[in-house]
């Protein structure tokens, strides 16, 4: 359904003020109603209580650290105005002075609040004094990703602490009766206490990951006191990027075998060419190279290919992983589907038509994770779905991607090589 039918079927004042919270896409929420009633002729404000993105960052056009005046007269015509403060974090803007905010929400036809924060997760408990509600609020609506139900609470929930001492430690796995009960417990009872009369509904977003959507919607909305709503997130664009890991240490092959002369070519090169071949075909949407070296560093930079240095190699792959990840971001489009693939440079006979058929091949699969094999066992290159990336980010020492991989067997596709030489890690030096 629709954002703008569900606040129909809610009930629509002439005037609506609409707080955003939970996690699971609320921004993106946010600007999708925003740019429907823009389409029929509103002027929309859309500001925060707490942080969200820069208007850059979402490609938006933003009046941020203006006046009230200056606002007021951006909402004179149709359209979305997004309106905040300058925050102390860069990629960030926080909420409005209140006299800035009366003033110019007097103008708007409508106002749209992201009023909690969820750090990327698809579920939120909320601590104290979350979430931020403006008093002139007419709606609360409390959304939550269905990309988190049936997995550890601990990867899709913020606020874990506040999780648990409504479910308790036992609790582990995001169900619907358990996330009924956490929007129920941590939301909807408080927040229909703190601010009585205001129209309150969950809404499911991310409904096309689910198999049996209103079933699943059924179960929740039986268990709580508001009405549940499923939402669609509208099809986005895949895209892919691409890191090439090339920052290791060699300590078993005696020297520097990234440098180390593969039929009069350095190692890292062969796999670093096919790879910026692979994203020149549009097959990938950018290419990051991460390493220690300043010679492979340079080339990368010679051939137009981002590089990006780690300072801090001694703590293991995971740096690595994490920095390349970090710096791919830069390139995410917004309302794009995202995938993140790792390359290591030590495989030079890694062919550029094996990488082109995995990925074609694990894109017909539907799965969230693939990976390389050969006679079922993992090896590089391996992508991840964007939903992997808090576990990612969390990981530590020399562990990489392959501890993600192993904790969901069910989501990963593999693709069977038939020349095991192709996906061979140097450690040790080969006869070529």
């Amino acid at each position: 359904m629709k954002l703008y039918q569900i606040i129909e079927k809610l009930g629509r004042p002439e005037k609506p003020v609409l707080s955003f919270v939970g996690a699971g896409g609320k921004t993106s929420c946010i600007l999708e109603l925003a740019d429907d009633w823009a389409a029929r002729g509103k002027s929309v404000l859309v500001t925060t209580t707490v942080h969200m993105e820069r208007p850059e960052i979402l490609e938006r056009t933003g009046w941020i650290d203006q006046s009230a005046e200056n606002i007021r007269k951006a909402l004179e015509t149709p359209g979305v105005v997004i309106a905040g403060s300058r925050s102390e974090t860069p990629q960030k803007i926080r909420e409005l002075s209140e006299e800035v905010y009366s003033q110019a929400a007097s103008k708007a036809q409508a106002v749209l609040v992201e009023a909690d924060g969820s750090r990327k997760f698809p579920v939120k408990v909320p601590g104290k004094n979350e979430p931020v509600i403006r008093e002139d609020t007419t709606h609360i609506l409390i959304l939550a990703g269905a990309s988190a139900l049936g997995r550890p609470l601990e990867q899709v929930c913020h606020r874990l602490e506040y999780a648990e001492k409504i479910l308790g430690p036992q609790n582990r796995i995001l169900t619907r009766e358990t996330l009924a009960k956490l929007l129920e417990k941590g939301y909807v009872e408080p927040l229909k206490k703190q601010y009585p009369g205001r129209k309150l509904a969950v809404i499911l977003n991310q409904q096309d990951l689910l198999k049996e959507p209103e079933k699943v919607r059924t179960a929740i909305e039986a268990q709580m006191s508001v009405p549940v709503f499923l939402h669609s997130r509208e099809e986005k664009k895949k895209h892919i990027h691409m890191i090439l890991l090339a920052a290791g240490f060699s300590r078993r092959f005696g020297e520097n075998k990234l440098l180390y002369p593969i039929k009069g070519r350095p190692m890292y090169l062969w796999t670093m060419e096919r790879l910026k071949e692979i994203q020149k075909e549009g097959l990938a949407e950018s290419l990051v190279v991460v390493s220690q070296y300043e010679e492979i560093l340079k080339e990368a930079g010679r051939q137009g290919i981002a590089g990006v240095k780690n300072p801090h190699s001694e703590r293991g792959i995971s740096s690595s992983l994490q920095i390349g990840l970090e710096a791919a971001g830069c390139f995410k489009i917004r309302d794009t589907e995202t995938y993140y693939m790792f390359f290591v440079a030590d495989q030079p006979f890694l062919r550029k038509a094996t990488v082109e058929n995995f990925l074609s091949d694990f894109e017909k699969s539907g799965k969230k994770i693939g990976c390389m094999s050969y006679r079922k066992t993992p090896g590089n290159p391996v992508i991840f779905h964007e939903c992997f990336v808090p576990e990612l980010m969390a990981l530590q020492g020399d562990t990489g991607g392959k501890k993600v991989l192993k904790k969901h067997m069910e989501e990963v596709f593999f693709y069977e090589v038939q020349d095991p030489g192709e996906l061979e890690d140097w450690d040790i030096k080969l006869n070529e």
